[in-house]
């Protein structure tokens, strides 16, 4: 099944590649599973949000991933664009 998240990790990569190179891409797909992998060590290291339950992790200075922590489990919600306008985070 597609998550949100999913797709959106998707449209980077399409942007990225449309935009810069795959370089580019290949750079973001490394940082993003680094931080991946740190979250499965450390899940409490994202910083707190508004919601209880949900947590904002910096991949780079340009996206930032929330997820939650259930249980053993750490589900992600959603991948956001630093540039957005805020107001349409539902996150934030």
């Amino acid at each position: 099944m597609e998550t949100k998240a999913n797709q959106q990790i998707l449209e980077i990569e399409a942007y990225l590649l449309e935009n810069f190179s795959r370089r580019e891409v290949d750079k973001f797909l490394d940082k993003l599973y680094q931080k991946l992998e740190m979250l499965e060590k450390f899940p409490e290291s994202g910083q707190r949000t508004r919601f209880k339950t949900i947590r904002r992790l910096r991949i780079n200075r340009l996206t930032s991933l929330f997820y939650r922590i259930q249980g053993s489990y750490i589900v992600i919600h959603f991948v956001w664009n630093n540039r957005q306008d805020p107001s349409k985070n539902p996150f934030s």
